[in-house]
């Protein structure tokens, strides 16, 4: 796809004025076709996309000015866009011609737009005229106006790419789509009839014994209002005095939720889909019906329609965005690495060559000079930067002493500002923060000296080429008037809240982690004004759509209208604004309108919660995508690291290189000798000696060699294991054959060798390792592999005791180059697969060796408990309970050859862990089923089966940790139970379970340290994740992105912050107000009232002889019940709740009515 260049330049796909865009204003063209005109045309789009956005009944009331002024610019703009469309008309033809215009796609477009104006500036006429009221529903016949700013728009999606290119892209991204439409329609059919099925009407509520069911008020209800069951063994029971009854109310009193029929349950499925009350809608069903539907349905649901399907939209959308990367590469620009300092670019050589490389050289640069002693670098003043300081002040700028105290003078400002806070004490607000305003005076005349400083030492061209000083600069401008005393508590407040931003700087990892986040500007800026584009046109389509509908102000004005659409982007009680917005265009219109605003709403909310959303995620993607060559280097440098990792072993191993060596020894007996010959080393002997091992089909007994023989035993390779009789290699009586083994020797010995020599070489064929076949080789015996093995050996601690070796002068194909040559031609991104495999290799067998050494030097190494030895039956036979496993393989008894067979999951399943998991994964599974089952009064101390449950998971457990020590040891082993952090977990659990066990505590106090064991049994799942290799490994890649995770939360918790302080100091001790509305004053916030309380979301009203269900309550001045921004804690807790999208609506409201409109900037 790279590699055409030749199809990079196509035609537009999108052009202003189809054929004609190509046009230029030096040939004999149409006047509508200048360049001039085209723009004044697309500037009257923008006006008429403000001009019907204050198109509203409540918008003139307010302003009537608006009356003439919209009237004015919508014929002015209506009358030149017919202009322009009849000159069209005129030069292209109708119907006929070249190119005529109905035929044009964008031509029909701008027909389409002209009528509409037409159609508003008329209906504008009638309702100056008052021949159509203010409030009528005839204001949606301007509705499709705001599209006309498409004509502004399109502008920017002219692309460099052909066409054919671009309908190929779409075309696979709408067949993933339709797909995952598909997918997403099968999931929410099957859940509405299933909805239908399981649950019905839902129309049960408690209500009076005494009230007429056709005559149902507010009063008649329950307080709270509550759904029940007229079943007695499931539901909820009304309470005495009350029955439960259903209730025939219109839809438009009880609302839409049910599941009455299809289309009812497909509505209802859609929002419980999208998390927003959902938790409601289900124990509705819970108080209605039996609570096992009602689960069962809902976190099911749940999981596939909410989490598995927007996921995949997620991925989708994803994986579009990545192919069309590469197209929108130039759109976009290309993502570079941070430079704050000038890049200059420096030829460096030795005797090997000349290169040139890129250094970030800190206001200077550096030249190449030389003389007949050799080259040098040498500083020139060129590129300094030209200040009036003295070259001591530069110093100090560039000083890490300097760079620290402007550092802790930021960190001692947001601490400062962090220390603010706020009581109600009936102390004035001004006196809370009377000290902060010299403090901020302190801090903004040590910042502003700084940028003063900076600007000496370095001049103003100098200071001002890096994108940092001028952040700083308009930090030190903004907090300076900030200064002002009525410009102290005001949006200026911004400028000292951003200090703090400067500490990201101090970070290196941290600052090109949000550089990569946010990436080249256009990109994410891109999507962000398609964001607000998308949002501008939904809002002015529904202002018009519902601003006809009185005393409803949700669409009144273009400000509440954009309110409500972002409302529903952040799915935060959409519902609300959609159940509110149907039930008053019924009440205005007809019934059957209802079901048109529904789908509305829920395409909107479709789209922007699936596609805008998802675009977002995948742009980020996008952007911390490294880049091919960074990539490929990255994973070089990590397989370099393990593979020196791989080298030494664990400190547990190690230990034993402390004590001296004290190999097992051996001692010749019946030697015929004058001389008794001392003990010698048993490995010495065993090169010397043959064993006989039996056959895998029990026929006879064969030389089987350790690397050879597919007859031989399985555990033969294993050298520390005990020997069977044994007898000498070269028998007296057969000479000539003994001449012929020495040959046979000899030559085996050469092949190792040279096996050697290619593993050394990097060659790219199969490299023998200690303890594993290469090609089956029956010519040679065991006696050949035990000195083969013995050669590699030899070969290894050479290797060992070599330093490191460069394997520069390896190359791919397995020549061997020039050292000077390839390390002067060859680029970084230029990748070795061959040298690094044989350093892993490499690698291997040097650890390998290094356990055998310590095996045969010290006779406790691998010795579990350091009293099993690690030849006996015993440890066998444990390490054979433990690795016992179902074989998956299923081999041909004639070939041998493995067998493909399908439908085989089950059986891969069961070969997934051994025997004793298995039985272990069972017995977790039903001893976290026995720890769900208890409560506070249902407990394991008074239950038999819990006890139960509860001993057999420590008796199993006991065993299974019994047989694995047993088998491969605790600590001081190669195979140790406690070798990495899931055999500590076990170990703990086990620790827990059994301490618990053994206690088994009647009384549990709050705080204490029963409390704390019955906390700690509820890590007992997490053997499951331990046990299962899958899981583990899900685990194990989590833990890896620990870095990412902790960036990421550091960069939340620097924007947290920084709008917490922005809120303790415009905010605080400015929230609170008596619960009494009546009442403003504080002093006045005394004594009792009558307060209205909540009975139900139902449209019921009290009958006309009825009051509204109330109580008397207690006036108290106090902050919000959820939040406040007085301190800094409670400030950062409130913003947290803002983040999850959900309790925002609150806090917005509040500062609403507490400090007006202007406070939501």
């Amino acid at each position: 796809m790279l590699g055409r260049k030749q199809s990079l330049r196509g035609e537009h796909i999108l052009a202003d004025y189809g054929p004609e865009e190509t046009l230029n204003d030096s040939t004999d063209i149409e006047w509508d076709n200048k360049r001039w005109i085209r723009w004044i045309l697309r500037v009257c789009s923008l006006v008429s996309l403000v001009s019907v956005s204050a198109n509203t009944p409540r918008s003139k009331e307010l302003y009537p000015s608006l009356i003439y002024a919209t009237f004015c610019s919508d014929l002015f703009i209506t009358l030149l866009f017919t202009l322009e469309m009849v000159a069209k008309m005129q030069a292209r033809g109708i119907l006929k011609g070249d190119v005529p215009y109905l035929k044009d796609r964008w031509c029909q477009y701008d027909a389409s737009m002209v009528f509409f104006l037409w159609v508003s500036v008329i209906l504008q006429v009638f309702e100056m005229c008052d021949w159509v009221g203010q409030h009528s529903y005839l204001s949606v016949l301007r509705a499709p106006r705001p599209l006309i700013v498409v004509r502004l728009i399109r502008i920017f999606l002219k692309l460099s790419m052909p066409k054919n290119r671009l309908k190929q892209i779409i075309k696979r991204s709408s067949q993933q789509i339709y797909n995952v439409t598909l997918f997403f329609l099968f999931f929410m059919s099957l859940y509405g009839l299933l909805g239908v099925q399981l649950f019905g009407e839902l129309r049960n509520h408690c209500v009076r014994n005494d009230t007429d069911e056709e005559d149902i008020s507010l009063n008649s209800l329950a307080v709270p209002d509550t759904f029940c069951s007229t079943e007695r063994d499931s539901g909820y029971q009304c309470p005495e005095g009350m029955k439960c009854v259903p209730l025939n109310l219109a839809k438009k009193v009880s609302g839409f939720n049910g599941f009455n029929n299809f289309a009812y349950s497909i509505f209802t499925v859609y929002q419980a889909a999208s998390q927003e009350g959902w938790v409601f809608i289900m124990y509705r069903a819970i108080d209605s019906l039996p609570g096992w539907r009602a689960t069962f349905f809902f976190t099911t649901m749940i999981f596939f329609l909410s989490w598995l399907v927007k996921n995949v939209f997620i991925a989708v959308i994803t994986e579009t965005f990545n192919e069309m990367r590469v197209q929108f590469q130039q759109l976009w620009g290309i993502r570079g690495h941070i430079q704050q300092e000038p890049v200059t670019q420096v030829l460096s050589g030795d005797d090997l060559g000349w290169k040139l490389t890129q250094e970030g050289i800190s206001y200077e640069e550096r030249v190449l000079s030389g003389d007949d002693l050799g080259w040098k670098l040498v500083h020139v003043d060129g590129n300094k930067p030209r200040g009036w300081a003295p070259e001591c002040c530069m110093r100090v700028v560039v000083s890490a002493g300097y760079y620290l105290l402007i550092m802790g003078a930021i960190i001692s400002n947001a601490i400062a500002a962090a220390s603010l806070s706020f009581k109600h004490d009936g102390r004035k607000r001004e006196e809370f923060y009377h000290h902060y305003y010299y403090i901020e005076v302190g801090f903004t005349l040590f910042f502003n000296l700084e940028v003063l400083f900076k600007m000496w030492c370095l001049g103003l061209r100098g200071y001002w080429r890096l994108s940092i000083h001028k952040f700083e600069f308009l930090l030190a401008v903004g907090t300076t008037l900030r200064l002002i005393p009525y410009l102290f508590d005001s949006p200026f407040t911004y400028f000292q809240v951003l200090r703090i931003v400067r500490l990201i700087k101090a970070s290196p990892i941290l600052e090109d982690f949000v550089y990569k986040i946010f990436g080249p500007g256009k990109k994410l800026g891109s999507l962000i004004l398609f964001t607000m584009c998308l949002l501008l046109i939904a809002s002015s389509i529904s202002m018009q759509l519902f601003c006809f509908l009185d005393n409803y102000d949700k669409f009144e004005t273009f400000a509440h209208a954009f309110m409500s659409m972002f409302q529903i982007l952040t799915q935060e009680g959409w519902v609300e604004v959609m159940d509110e917005t149907m039930i008053k265009t019924m009440r205005e219109t007809t019934d059957e309108i209802a079901p048109i605003v529904a789908i509305y709403f829920i395409l909107y909310h479709l789209f922007v919660t699936l596609i805008v959303l998802s675009l977002f995620v995948a742009v980020i993607l996008d952007n911390l995508e490294l880049d091919e060559d960074f990539k490929k280097l990255k994973q070089i440098k990590a397989r370099e690291q393990s593979a020196g990792i791989q080298e030494t072993l664990p400190l547990r191993l190690r230990v034993f290189e402390k004590f001296p060596a004290r190999p097992t020894m051996a001692r010749l007996h019946k030697v015929p000798s004058d001389f008794s010959l001392p003990k010698v080393r048993e490995s010495f002997m065993r090169q010397y000696l043959e064993e006989e091992v039996e056959e895998e089909d029990g026929l006879g007994k064969g030389r089987g060699g350790l690397l050879g023989g597919e007859g031989g035993d399985e555990d033969a390779s294993i050298s520390f294991r005990k020997r069977r009789p044994v007898r000498l290699l070269t028998p007296l009586s057969h000479p000539r054959n003994a001449d012929y083994e020495k040959k046979k020797q000899g030559v085996s010995n050469i092949i190792c060798d040279a096996n050697n020599q290619r593993l050394l070489l990097g060659d790219s064929g199969q490299i023998p390792l200690p303890g594993k076949s290469i090609h089956a080789q029956p010519t040679f015996s065991g006696k050949h592999n035990w000195l083969e093995q013995k050669s590699i050996r030899r070969s290894v601690r050479g290797s060992v005791k070599m330093k490191q070796q460069n394997y520069d002068h390896l190359k791919e194909n397995g020549d061997i180059g020039v050292m000077n040559r390839t390390s002067a031609s060859r680029k970084p991104q230029d990748l070795d697969i061959k040298m690094l495999q044989a350093k892993r290799q490499q690698a291997e067998m040097k650890r390998n060796q290094r356990e055998e050494d310590l095996r045969e030097n010290h006779p406790y190494f691998d010795t579990p408990l350091f009293a099993v030895g690690r030849e006996s039956r015993f440890r066998r036979l444990c390490q054979l309970v433990v690795y016992s496993r179902y074989d998956t393989s299923h081999k041909d008894p004639i070939t041998g050859k493995e067998r493909k067979i399908k439908y085989k999951r089950l059986h891969n399943l069961l070969g997934l862990v051994t025997y004793l998991d298995w039985v272990m994964i069972l017995v977790t599974t039903l001893s976290c089923i026995a720890l769900m089952m208890e409560t506070a009064n249902y407990r394991i101390t008074n239950q038999p089966w819990l006890q139960i449950a509860e001993f057999a998971f420590v008796v199993f457990m006991s065993l299974e940790l019994g047989l694995k020590i047993l088998a491969d040891g605790l600590l001081f082993t190669p195979k140790a139970l406690i070798r990495d952090m899931a055999g500590v977990l076990d170990l703990f659990i086990y620790t827990v379970s059994l301490l618990f066990l053994c206690w088994m505590p009647q009384h549990v106090p709050p705080q204490s340290g029963a409390q704390l064991l019955l906390i700690l049994r509820c890590l007992r799942p997490l053997r499951i994740f331990n046990l299962v290799p899958h899981m583990r490994r899900v685990v194990s890649e989590l833990c890896k992105g620990f870095k990412e995770i902790l960036l990421v939360s550091v960069l939340l918790i620097v924007l947290l912050f920084v709008f917490a302080s922005y809120g303790v100091q415009m905010y605080g001790g400015r929230l609170a107000r008596c619960n009494d509305e009546n009442i403003t004053q504080r002093k006045e916030c005394v004594g009792v009232f009558v307060r209205e309380i909540f009975v139900t979301k139902m449209k019921l009203e009290p009958k006309v002889d009825e009051k509204h269900p109330a109580m008397l309550v207690p006036r108290v001045w106090a902050n919000p019940r959820r939040f406040n921004f007085d301190n800094i804690g409670s400030a950062m807790l409130a913003l947290f709740e803002v983040l999850s999208f959900k309790g925002w609506l609150d806090i917005r409201d509040v500062l609403r009515m507490r400090l007006g409109i202007v406070s939501l900037n």
